[in-house]
């Protein structure tokens, strides 16, 4: 392959189906197959409720983001940062992201070899099952570009939602007495309410909402989360871009994003099914006393799955994460080479040197081997943070809110000059940090706050040093849906 356009964005020409089962697939990973059940036995059924917040999404991702990316016609979303303020701006968001999915694809990698780990009783090496996944991925990523990443998810999809069924036919039928028997367990134990009482009696209002923030799964906590991870991810994540870059027009993108969006809340409600089921079964029979809610699922698999099936649901959860890997592994490189390598080491000008130029090609294939290797290397630590809907919320998702809040800036604030952003970015960063490590706060929290304080810190910048503007307002999201889409 010679042409970086095919490489990175399939020369704008797949249809919508693969490329929406391409964003399920990437979206939801083997983390997802351990996570969902794990948590849903320690908190209960209120994290099903985190598919509504699909509804509010749909608007923005079809009125807002796709159609403004769309006429941008850019390589990276972290070029239009550029042309709307200055290469600061751009490189510290394309850093904030490479963080963010570097730590992804470590938790992604790492999950489908703890289940293998577990499901083999300790016969596999977990260190040596995740030097093997992360190898796997890194060479077919570095050698097929997006469309090789597009249409290996589509395969990994059937090849998840396969197991996700097997798995929940196979759960239920442990349980005597099915699905009402598996309800009355869970709602004695309180695992079925969707509410959780929030501080003592006779609080104030001010202790009640601290004891909101802190309590670890609230359904505001939880919809909060959701909401501003998935319209970040929409907006200012190169894997979400990318694939709807990759779609043929911008009616294609949407119904690319209802398939993700319909997918995934099967997917999410299927394995809330497992989780509640597996706390029944939990609660009528001995389990291992040092037992993790983690490897709940993986041990029941080892004691209950018939021979064939523990195959077929040990390739899902590994199909589920591989799609995710092998999308954050392209994005990342694709961000190294054009707003790392091509925009600083290399002429310094804002697109890519020679973009149609095999030597181009070749830097990014380079990239995709340096991180796969980064991100392999970090997976086989990432056990030391705790439980996985921790790491998810900790690892992954804190850096989704200061880069959100930086593209808001971009996109709907005329006033707003390069140092406002700068200041409510770093700010923004430090906060979600803060939250998520140094701070008593719900690990669901740290993207929500981190925004918040990305558009303060920003806000107060541009009131206390306001300045001559010397970005682009006319880069904005409404001046550009005024102009014809770029060649």
């Amino acid at each position: 392959q010679t042409s970086l356009d095919r490489y990175m964005r399939a020369e704008r020409n797949m249809a919508w189906l693969p490329v929406g089962l391409s964003l399920m697939a990437a979206l939801n990973s083997g983390m997802d197959y351990l996570m969902q059940p794990s948590s849903t036995i320690k908190y209960g059924a209120v994290l099903a409720v985190g598919v509504v917040s699909w509804l509010p999404l749909y608007p923005w991702v079809a009125r807002v983001a796709s159609p403004f990316y769309y006429r941008l016609n850019v390589f990276s979303v972290y070029e239009y940062l550029e042309a709307r303020f200055d290469v600061r701006v751009r490189t510290l968001a394309a850093l904030i992201f490479i963080l963010w999915r570097v730590g992804w694809m470590a938790t992604a990698m790492y999950v489908p070899s703890l289940a293998v780990n577990a499901a083999t009783g300790g016969q596999v090496d977990l260190n040596t099952m995740t030097i093997i996944v992360g190898v796997l991925v890194t060479l077919y990523t570095m050698l097929g570009g997006i469309q090789a990443v597009i249409w290996n998810d589509v395969v990994q999809f059937g090849v998840m939602f396969t197991g996700l069924a097997a798995t929940v036919a196979i759960v239920l039928a442990q349980i005597p007495g099915g699905v009402p028997e598996v309800w009355s367990v869970a709602a004695a134990a309180g695992k079925t309410s969707l509410w959780v009482p929030i501080g003592a009696p006779g609080a104030s209002l001010g202790e009640q909402l601290w004891a909101l923030l802190q309590q670890p799964v609230t359904v505001p906590a939880l919809l909060s989360a959701l909401v501003v991870g998935r319209i970040a991810q929409y907006t200012s994540d190169q894997v979400m871009v990318q694939r709807l870059q990759t779609a043929r027009s911008v009616a294609d993108a949407r119904k690319a994003f209802v398939v993700h969006a319909w997918g995934d809340a099967l997917w999410m409600v299927g394995l809330s099914v497992v989780g509640i089921t597996l706390f029944a079964y939990m609660a009528r029979h001995p389990v291992p006393a040092n037992l993790a809610a983690d490897q709940m699922l993986p041990y029941f698999m080892g004691e209950f799955f018939p021979i064939g099936i523990v195959g077929l649901v040990t390739a899902a959860i590994l199909a589920a994460s591989l799609s995710s890997i092998d999308s954050a592994i392209h994005s990342c490189s694709a961000v190294v080479v054009v707003d790392l390598y091509g925009r600083l080491w290399q002429q310094g000008r804002g697109d890519v040197p020679s973009a149609d130029a095999s030597h181009a090609v070749f830097a990014t294939r380079v990239a995709v081997v340096v991180t796969g290797l980064l991100g392999t290397l970090l997976a086989v630590n990432v056990s030391s943070i705790g439980g996985l809907l921790e790491i998810a919320n900790k690892l992954i998702n804190s850096f989704t809110g200061p880069l959100l809040g930086i593209f808001l800036f971009a996109m709907f604030s005329r006033s707003a000059m390069s140092r406002h952003v700068l200041i409510g970015g770093v700010a923004g960063a430090l906060a979600s940090y803060l939250v998520a490590y140094h701070s008593t706060l719900s690990f669901l929290w740290p993207s929500t706050l981190g925004l918040l304080a990305t558009l303060g810190a920003g806000t107060l910048a541009r009131v206390m040093w306001p300045g001559v503007v010397a970005s682009s307002p006319a880069l904005t999201w409404r001046q550009v849906m005024q102009q014809p889409p770029r060649a």
